[in-house]
Formats: C-alpha cells, sequence, structure tokens
C-alpha cells in the first residue's frame, strides 16, 4: 500500500512540492520587494509610539511601516466607554508629522473603511475578547501588506484610501487554499468571521 497523498490537501508529494515551490518563490519575491523598498526609501528604522504621555491615553495597538517611514498608534482614550467604543488614532509620516482621527468603531464598515478605522476596529475587536492579536490587529496588517504588495510599491498606499477589506481576506484565503494551506485558510476565515458584519 503507497501513501501518495499530504495531509489532508490530497495532493500528490510531486503537487505539493512544486506548489510549495512556488510559494516559496512568492514569499521570496516579496521579501526581496519589500527590502528594495526599505533601500530605496532610505528608511532603515521605525518609531513605535505608545502611550500618549500629554493625555495619559493608553495605545491598544502601534504599528510603523518601515518602506514609507510612517507609523500608526490606536488610543483608547481616557473617557473610553465599552458600550459606545470611540478610539483616537495617531499617524506619523515619515518627517514626523502627526494627524489625529477619532474613530466610532461601531460605525466602521470593513468593506467600505481605510487604514486608519481598521486598525481602530480590529483593536476593539482584539479589546473587547473577541479576538487575539494575532487573530485581530495583526491579520489587518497583514492584509494592508498583501495590498501594498499587490500595487508594487510598499509606501504608496496611504492610510486614508478606502478600500474592501473583506474582498483582500477572501484572496488571502483563497490564495492559502490554493496552495494547500488548510490552517492558514481556517485562521483567515475566522478573521473574515469577524469582519462579516
Amino acid at each position: 500500500m503507497s501513501v501518495n497523498g499530504i495531509g489532508a490537501t490530497g495532493y500528490s508529494t510531486k503537487e505539493y512540492e512544486t506548489r510549495k515551490k512556488e510559494q516559496d518563490e512568492a514569499e521570496e519575491n516579496f521579501a526581496k520587494q519589500v527590502a528594495e523598498a526599505i533601500q530605496a526609501s532610505g528608511q532603515v528604522t521605525a518609531t513605535l509610539h505608545g502611550t500618549d504621555k500629554e493625555t495619559g491615553d493608553i495605545a491598544v495597538f502601534s504599528g510603523a511601516e518601515v518602506t514609507s517611514g510612517s507609523s500608526i498608534s490606536v488610543y483608547k482614550p481616557q473617557n473610553f466607554d465599552s458600550e459606545n467604543p470611540v478610539y483616537k488614532v495617531k499617524i506619523w509620516d515619515k518627517s514626523g508629522k502627526v494627524t489625529e482621527q477619532m474613530v466610532d468603531v461601531s460605525k466602521v464598515d470593513p468593506k467600505n473603511c481605510d487604514a486608519v478605522e481598521m486598525f481602530a476596529y480590529t483593536a476593539n475587536l482584539k479589546e473587547s475578547g473577541k479576538g487575539s492579536f494575532e487573530d485581530t490587529v495583526l491579520k489587518a496588517a497583514v492584509a494592508k501588506a498583501v495590498k501594498n504588495a499587490e500595487q508594487r510599491n510598499s509606501g504608496s498606499w496611504s492610510f486614508s484610501e478606502k478600500i474592501d477589506w473583506v474582498k483582500i481576506v477572501n484572496d488571502i484565503m483563497q490564495s492559502e487554499y490554493s496552495y494547500g494551506d488548510l490552517k492558514g485558510y481556517m485562521e483567515w476565515k475566522k478573521f473574515l468571521g469577524l469582519l462579516d458584519k
């Protein structure tokens, strides 16, 4: 009796090896594009911002895009009300200029919102116990990176560009499924369930 399938994928060993090689090459190309963008931008460091010292607001998520030199922090304000969750989001561009926006997560539509709104939305999912950091905010950051890679220039997508996050997640799920990564597929499906209202 011979075994010619890999795990639950149903692929033959040769098909699996071919798909795995294609996935490895795609990841290597993505890493190369990111490294080239970082080098071209002249950025080699990023600044993460924590608690807002002026107001005492607590950062529940901080992230930085080395390629664009920008960073973002989502804050839970001092007067935060979990029944009416409104977060303060600050964005720093590469020159240090800061913009601030208040986000009422009850009004965020994952099918048509920007990264500022999505990071506040997913931070609220994490803070309300609906998912871990990896299941919420990190998935949003990965989805943003995928969108950046599609545009071939990681620094080109502004935090204020409205997009359909549900479509991006569906595309990522399909890719995971196509490569036989059923665990990854199920993780993204869980995230999709948090986005579908």
